[in-house]
């Protein structure tokens, strides 16, 4: 089977949400496919033959949205899957060629995006998602709440989705060199991932706050991951008038190695969001032993079993107390890593792409 991959988006360095997803994908299709397919990947700029490989075929795609248009509608080569991340799905290309979906989450139409995001999440999901969906010969949700979250905003048929766990970084390689946390900044909570309204941040400040006025002590929160605009200064105007600001350190970007190191020396992972897809970094955390806070609703639930406190997002006081029971019960905090650890073992990206190939081949 002749396979094509849609490498949009495509980040060459330190990647991360889709642009990680389909890197991962990518890097797994290339490694595992078998002797009687080809794989081909389509990008906009050259990828890097570290992540695919020898024998993988890269085509370059023409810069420019009429000319893409035109690419794809006069497809040749052969090819008799094209793969996509949603709802980069091209609007127009030939019928013989099969197109498989990848669907990582449908947050906006659950939450209201920020003004600056209400025109592209409008395009996004009320003109190219449907007609991806429509067009699409089958897709591939990254969790069952996904899945639901598809069936229930675009009706689609649910024979029509599979359920395909995303990976997470496998940090084996990158222990022996992790940055580990100064003294000055321990016991710590921590969160990563984009300081913004649907990774409910803001609600693990609060909770923090309130934590911290019932359990005098010397915790500290670290949030790893970009920040800045209004959402950004509400937060710090409440740390001001708490009095807590230095007890809470934002990060900004860190890297693999500081990453590694924030969650083997966190007390644990707190990860609340609203929505997710998938929730990687709950995985993440587990895998390394660090215990988990995170949303007992959407995704989260799924990646997480019976190895983490589950909240509702919503309540400050279930976030707060969650942290109150891991700061004070060393138990809980054993038992919680031992669970962790296991869970995570559902999840890996060469399991992922398997699974990808396999579903193609039944096609």
């Amino acid at each position: 089977m002749n396979i094509g991959f849609v490498a949009e988006p495509y980040e060459t360095e330190n990647a991360s949400g889709m642009g990680y997803v389909v890197l991962e994908f990518m890097r797994n299709l290339a490694g595992q496919h078998g002797a009687g397919d080809s794989l081909a990947v389509y990008s906009s700029r050259p990828v890097s033959r570290s992540v695919i490989g020898t024998a993988t075929e890269n085509r370059l795609l023409p810069r420019g949205f009429l000319k893409k248009l035109w690419y794809f509608w006069t497809l040749r080569g052969g090819v008799d899957v094209l793969i996509f991340m949603a709802p980069m799905l091209p609007l127009v290309m030939p019928r013989r060629i099969k197109a498989v979906m990848l669907c990582q989450e449908l947050a906006s139409q659950k939450i209201v995006p920020d003004s600056s995001e209400a025109f592209f999440s409008f395009v996004r999901d009320r003109v190219l998602m449907p007609l991806s969906l429509r067009r699409a010969t089958h897709i591939v949700a990254a969790s069952q709440a996904t899945k639901d979250d598809i069936i229930k905003f675009y009706n689609v048929p649910p024979k029509k989705i599979t359920v395909i766990f995303d990976g997470f970084q496998d940090f084996t390689p990158v222990r022996a060199r992790a940055e580990r946390v100064p003294e000055d900044k321990k016991p710590f909570f921590f969160f990563t991932g984009k300081v913004k309204y649907r990774k409910n941040v803001h609600g693990i400040v609060s909770a923090f706050v309130r934590f911290k006025k019932k359990i005098p002590s010397d915790c500290k929160l670290i949030i790893g991951g970009s920040y800045g605009g209004g959402y950004y200064e509400k937060m710090r105007r409440e740390l001001e008038d708490s009095g807590l600001m230095q007890d809470v350190y934002f990060a900004g970007y860190v890297s693999i190695e500081q990453l590694c190191g924030f969650y083997e020396d966190a007390l644990a992972l707190v990860f609340p969001s609203f929505n997710e897809g998938f929730g990687m970094p709950i995985a993440e955390a587990m895998s390394l032993g660090t215990p988990v806070i995170t949303s007992g609703v959407s995704s989260t639930v799924e990646v997480a079993g019976d190895a983490a406190l589950l909240v509702d997002p919503h309540s400050i006081d279930e976030i707060s107390l969650a942290m109150e029971r891991i700061y004070t019960d060393a138990g809980l905090r054993k038992e919680l890593a031992a669970k962790g650890k296991i869970q995570s073992q559902k999840f890996s990206w060469p399991r992922s792409g398997r699974q990808l190939l396999d579903l193609i081949h039944t096609l």
